[in-house]
C-alpha cells in the first residue's frame, strides 16, 4: 500500500455525508418511533404507478438495460417543451454535477460556489484538482450577491455554481439578477443552475428560454424531491443540443438500469401525484415556517420543501436531543452552517411531532441553564463565519 500513487485531489476531498438513517438511530437509541426529516425527501413516498412499473420490469432484470435512454430523453422533452437533445441523464443530480466537473474543469481552473449550499459541488470541483472561489450569500437573508459573483469571474473561471431554491437556505435568484449574470458572463463560463426543488418555488425564472436561447447554462433536475424516488437515484440535466450531447459522452455504457428506466417514464405520466406532493409541502411548510416564529429561533422564509432555522442553543446539542426524541433534522456543519439546523416538510403528524420535540427540547435545555454559543448570542443574528 505505501507504495501506491494516490492522486492528491481525490485523497485530499471531502467525503459527503447523508442524513442519519431510521434503522440506524432506532438501534442507537432504542426507538421505534422515528420520524426523519433530514434528507429532503417526498413525504409521500414513489408514486404508485411508479412502483408497479419497476415491479413488472423486475422480471426481466437478467438482461442489460437500454444502453441509451432514448425514451426517457423523449419524455423529458415532452415534459419541458425542448428536444431530446437538450437532456443528459444521470445516476442522481450528482451524477450530473460529476460529469460537469469531469468535463469542464482541469487541474488549475476555478469554480465560483456560492455558501452556503450543498456541498457536492465543492466536493466535485476539489476531486478534478480545480480551486473553489468562494463568493457568499448575504449574511442576513442569504440572498445572492450577482456584482460580487462577476466580481469574481476571471480568465481561468470555467463554472459558476447557483442552486434555486437554494439547499439548505430556501432562497432563489430572481429572473432580474438570473439575467444580469447571464447577460454579463463571459463566454468561456458555463452557469449550472441546480434547480431540484423548483417544483416548490413560486415565481420561478424562465431558465428553459436561456436553453432554447443556445447560452452557456446546464440545469440541473432531478427525481428525488417532488418524484419521492431518492432511493432509485436519476437525475438529468437540461442545455443546449451541444453542451448535454458532449455531457453524454463523460458517462459510463448502461448508466442507468432498466428499474430506473421503468420507475421514471411512470413518475413523469403521474402528474397528478407531484401535484399532490407540492400541494402538501406547501401547506406543511407554512404551517412549519409559523410554528417555528412562535419559538426562540431564528428562521428563515423558504421555497423549497424544507426550512432553515438557528436555536439558541448549540446546534449539535438540539439535534442529538431530537433525536433521543424520535426526529432526525439534520445539523448544516457539512453545508457551511455549524449553528444551524435544516428540516424537512413531512406529513402532518411528523411536522407536529418534530414542533412538539422542539419545543420540549428548547425549554430543557433552557431549564438546564446549557451555556449558549458564541454565534447564538449575536440576538438571533443570521450572520455566519468561514
Amino acid at each position: 500500500m505505501t507504495d501506491l500513487s494516490f492522486n492528491p485531489n481525490i485523497a485530499a476531498a471531502p467525503i459527503y455525508v447523508g442524513g442519519a438513517a431510521i434503522a440506524d438511530i432506532q438501534k442507537q437509541y432504542g426507538i421505534d418511533d422515528i420520524i426523519k426529516l433530514a434528507s429532503n425527501e417526498s413525504p409521500l413516498g414513489p408514486s404508485p404507478r411508479a412502483v408497479a412499473a419497476m415491479q413488472a420490469a423486475a422480471a426481466n432484470l437478467n438482461r442489460y438495460p437500454p444502453m441509451g435512454d432514448e425514451s426517457l430523453r423523449s419524455a423529458l422533452a415532452q415534459l419541458h417543451g425542448l428536444e431530446p437533445d437538450n437532456f443528459v441523464t444521470g445516476n442522481g443530480g450528482c451524477d450530473i454535477l460529476n460529469l460537469l466537473a469531469t468535463a469542464f474543469l482541469t487541474p488549475g481552473d476555478e469554480a465560483i460556489i456560492c455558501r452556503p449550499t450543498f456541498p457536492v459541488y465543492d466536493n466535485t470541483v476539489r476531486r478534478v484538482g480545480a480551486q473553489v472561489v468562494y463568493v457568499d450569500l448575504e449574511p442576513d437573508n442569504f440572498s445572492y450577491d450577482v456584482e460580487a459573483m462577476l466580481a469574481a469571474v476571471t480568465g481561468k473561471t470555467r463554472l459558476l455554481y447557483v442552486c434555486s431554491p437554494n439547499n439548505p437556505t430556501g432562497s432563489t435568484i430572481s429572473a432580474e439578477q438570473l439575467d444580469t449574470l447571464l447577460n454579463h458572463l463571459p463566454p468561456h463560463v458555463l452557469l449550472v443552475m441546480d434547480e431540484v426543488y423548483y417544483h416548490f418555488a413560486a415565481n420561478h425564472p424562465d431558465t428553459l428560454g436561456y436553453v432554447r436561447r443556445g447560452q452557456n447554462m446546464v440545469i440541473l433536475h432531478s427525481f428525488s424531491k417532488a418524484y419521492g424516488l431518492a432511493g432509485l437515484r436519476l437525475g438529468y440535466g437540461i442545455a443546449p443540443a451541444e453542451i448535454a450531447q458532449y455531457l453524454s459522452r463523460a458517462r459510463l455504457p448502461f448508466h442507468l438500469d432498466s428499474l430506473t428506466f421503468a420507475g421514471g417514464l411512470a413518475a413523469l405520466a403521474d402528474i397528478d401525484y407531484v401535484d399532490e406532493v407540492v400541494r402538501l409541502v406547501k401547506e406543511g411548510r407554512a404551517w412549519l415556517l409559523a410554528q417555528l416564529g412562535q419559538l426562540d429561533v431564528r428562521v428563515w422564509p423558504s421555497q423549497g420543501n424544507f426550512t432553515l432555522f438557528k436555536p439558541p442553543f448549540d446546534a449539535a446539542e438540539v439535534s442529538e436531543r431530537l433525536l433521543r426524541r424520535g426526529v432526525i433534522s439534520r445539523p448544516m456543519t457539512q453545508f457551511y452552517l455549524p449553528t444551524h439546523l435544516r428540516v424537512t416538510v413531512g406529513l402532518p403528524a411528523e411536522n407536529e411531532k418534530f414542533i412538539a420535540a422542539l419545543g420540549a427540547v428548547l425549554a430543557e435545555l433552557d431549564a438546564e441553564g446549557a451555556s449558549r454559543s458564541v454565534a447564538a448570542r449575536q440576538a438571533g443574528s443570521g450572520e455566519f463565519k468561514f
